[in-house]
């Protein structure tokens, strides 16, 4: 067999092993980029977390979490334990659901903190 020309893989003709330190580090971290960490700092996850919470209360009013939980699962899709981790800003949620219940709970109330009104 013969060697395929250089032109035939111009993207493995660009490499440069010496950019490699390791076989094992190679992959990219996404989760490791400083440009996004910069934005998702603690205080912006802090905040944007507080605020769904907020809109999941407003958009499924109910005296507690479970009940919250309970009224807001079956109408977003997901499940009672996700809506529960989600007032407890436990985790972030994806932008779909974000619109959901923005659209729920009313896109004027939930733009009061941008405009720079009291929630």
């Amino acid at each position: 067999m013969s060697a395929a020309p250089r032109s035939a893989f111009p993207l493995i003709a660009s490499f440069d092993p010496s950019q490699v330190k390791h076989e094992g580090e190679m992959r990219k971290n996404l989760s490791q980029n400083h440009r996004r960490a910069d934005f998702l700092d603690s205080r912006h996850k802090t905040r944007s977390r507080k605020a769904f919470a907020a809109m999941l209360w407003r958009a499924f009013p109910g005296d507690s979490e479970r009940e919250v939980a309970r009224i807001g699962a079956p109408v977003l899709g997901v499940s009672e334990r996700q809506v529960i981790n989600w007032l407890r800003c436990d985790n972030d949620a994806g932008v779909s659901y974000v619109f959901a219940v923005m659209a729920l709970a009313g896109v004027g109330w939930a733009l009061d903190p941008i405009r720079g009104r009291a929630a």
